[in-house]
């Protein structure tokens, strides 16, 4: 199954990363760690294929989720530094979670 969308640009520059990171394989897992008032935070770590979860490769790099996560979000991008307006890579969900906050100024007004 098809969830990660990671242009050649990003996966450039997010491969270069590994590496400057001394990564030893490119099996990544992408983890849900709960959200605050900017959105859902989630982890890339090293990982491996576990009973309920899927992965989908891109080059060399082998993504890996539970389906429950790639049920909630629908998937993931990677963006480049470029195409995050300079603000660095980042992986976004193409459905993001609610964060459920209402609690600062930000969404109170």
């Amino acid at each position: 199954m098809k969830f990660m969308k990671v242009s050649d640009e990003a996966y450039h520059e997010f491969k270069n990363f590994l590496d400057s990171c001394n990564m030893q394989n490119y099996n990544l897992k992408i983890s849900y760690l709960g959200t605050n008032c900017s959105g859902p935070m989630f982890n890339i770590d090293a990982g491996k294929l576990g009973d309920d979860d899927i992965s989908d490769k891109v080059k060399d790099i082998n993504f890996i989720a539970s389906k429950e996560i790639i049920d909630v979000c629908g998937g993931f991008s990677i963006l480049s530094s470029n195409e995050n307006r300079g603000k660095g890579l980042e992986l976004k969900p193409f459905t993001a979670p609610p964060s459920g906050c209402n609690g600062c100024s930000k969404y109170n007004a």
